[in-house]
Parts: structure tokens; sequence; C-alpha cells
């Protein structure tokens, strides 16, 4: 009896491990499965948006473009590929690169009587709050300092300046490179956004805020006028309110836009012809690059892949950089 019963729950555990490894073996095919078939549809996803902006042959790059239905996001029918895969979601976001402020434009010198590249990033930090928002170093260097938005340009410009010594102007705030461990800023320009965190006062809410507003693209240095956000174009000067914000927003999405190659011109029915002349320089209606975010969900499981796309006339835009994750 005691035989029986020994063998009986010997079978009975094989028999358990045998199904969990069974279990497990066809998981990981599953998922393995699964993530081979993301990658293929996520480069699909990243062809398409290839072809939407190849097909793109105008002057100017806004949201009346091919491409620019998936400006902000679109989901993308299954059915498109061809995929009878049950309960999968597809979905593609292109954005051009210079949809937002570039970070490094803060290194380009003002030019005289007309635009101070650092006052705009002031304005922009003011408009999202910094100048009050009692935000408290996060690097351990400046215990229960709070930045100001001047400071924080002044920290963001011995961040990516050469030399080993504080930033020192007499019509702006100071920085605090001399004040760091040596070499703990690196002195060149700033090609990643996570690199911000080193900087004292770009705590992390703050840089939630700015996340969407600023670009690292090193190739940019205009703003697309088209599609950049209201609050962007509203820093670019301190004439410029809300509401001629605003109004260029409705010029662009009107019969009237998008703004072209003349972007001057059309601005000037818009604001005053001294802020124009200041701000012409950064403005442009065209994109080269951009940044196409593909996704892919099976489920609890979503896949994406971000590639950066430069374009040159009608041949399909060559990927600069792929990213999976």
């Amino acid at each position: 009896m005691i035989l029986v019963i020994f063998i009986v729950s010997l079978a009975t555990i094989l028999i358990t491990n045998l199904a969990y490894s069974t279990h497990l073996r066809m998981r990981t095919s599953q998922y393995t499965s699964n993530s081979l078939q993301a990658e293929y549809l996520l480069k699909s996803l990243t062809n398409f948006a290839r072809l939407l902006i190849q097909a793109d042959q105008s002057q100017t790059a806004s949201k009346k473009t091919p491409w620019g239905l998936f400006a902000d996001g679109r989901a993308v029918p299954p059915e498109l590929l061809d995929i009878k895969t049950p309960n999968i979601n597809l979905a593609i976001e292109i954005q051009p690169q210079n949809a937002k402020l570039p970070i490094n434009l803060v290194m380009t010198k003002s030019q005289a009587g007309k635009v101070d590249h650092r006052r705009i990033f002031v304005r922009l930090f003011k408009l999202l709050g910094f100048d009050n928002d009692q935000e408290e170093d996060q690097t351990g260097f400046f215990p229960k300092r709070v930045f100001s938005p001047e400071e924080m340009v002044a920290n963001l410009i011995d961040y990516m300046d050469t030399d080993k010594q504080s930033y020192n102007a007499a019509d702006f705030a100071s920085g605090i490179e001399s004040e760091l461990p040596e070499d703990y800023f690196p002195g060149s320009r700033i090609t990643r956004f996570k690199e911000l965190e080193k900087i004292p006062g770009f705590t992390p809410a703050r840089l939630r805020k700015l996340q969407p507003l600023v670009t690292t693209d090193p190739n940019s240095y205009q703003i697309n006028i088209n599609l950049a956000p209201k609050i962007v174009l509203q820093a670019l000067h301190d004439d410029i309110s809300a509401e001629d914000a605003q109004g260029i927003v409705d010029f662009r999405n009107s019969d009237n836009g998008p703004f072209n190659i003349n972007v001057s011109t059309q601005l000037a029915t818009l604001l005053d012809q001294s802020v124009v002349d200041s701000i012409q320089s950064l403005l442009t209606g065209y994109s080269k690059n951009f940044q196409v975010l593909t996704k892919v969900e099976y489920g609890t499981s979503t896949y994406f892949m971000r590639t950066t796309l430069s374009r040159s006339g009608s041949e399909l835009p060559r990927i600069t950089s792929l990213e999976l994750f």
C-alpha cells in the first residue's frame, strides 16, 4: 500500500513538472514569436512613415502634408499591413526634429540689437513656472538651493562651453562650473535629453515639463513655425503674447496656412514688423529631419522602435539612427 502511494505521488510530481515545463516552453516560444513579429511590424510601420514623408514634395512641413496625420500619433489599422492576428494594436508618431526649441540654440551668439538666445530659454522656463515652483537642486552639490530660470540657462551654458570657468556676463546670471568637481561638465553640445539631469536646477519635475518642448537634435537651429507648440512661439520674443501665439497657430491651421518659404512675409500680417525682424532667422516652414516612433501592442506586451530619418529631394528618407525597446 505504501509502495503504491509512493509511486502515485512520484508520478503526480513528474506529470506536474512536465506540464509546467511544457507551459513555460510554450510561453517562451510565444514570446519569441511575438517579439520577432513585432520587430518586423515596427520596421514595416517605419517604412510606411518613410513613404509618407517621401510623398511630401512641398516646401512646407505641416499637419496638412501626407505624413501630417501622424504628427500627434495615430493608430494604424492592422488590415492596412495585412495583419490577421487578433488583439494587436499598431500606432505611428511622426515628428519633425525642428518642431521643438533646439536646446543647443542657447550657445548661438546673440545678434546685436535683434535676438538674445539666452532670453528665449529664460522666457520659456518662466512660462513653465520655473520661477516660482520652489524646485530644489537635484544633483546634491547645492542642497536646498532653488535655481531661477536665468541661473538655469547660465548652468546650461556652463555645461556646453569648452572653458572650465563659471559663465559670467554683466547682463546675465552667473554659472556654477567652478564650484563643481573638475570635468563634471563635458564642455560639448547636448545630444541626449537625459544629459540635462546632470545640470543643477534641471530637476525631474522641470524636465517632465520641458521634454515635449525642446530637441537635442544637433542639426536643428531653426524652429518649424507650422508645428512648434504655442508656448515655444510665445517664448521667442517679449512682445509675443499668448494671443499672438494663438493667432500664429490659427493661421497655420486655416485655409491661408501653412507658413511657406516666405515665413517673414506671412508673419508680418500677424506681428509687429520689429518683432518679425528680430525672430525671422529662427523660423522656417520646412523640416528635413524627422523622428518616427512606432508601436506594436500585444495584450500586456508593448514594443517600440524610435527612428531618425533624414530626407533629401524625392529620394526615400535615409535612416540615420534606430532604437528598439
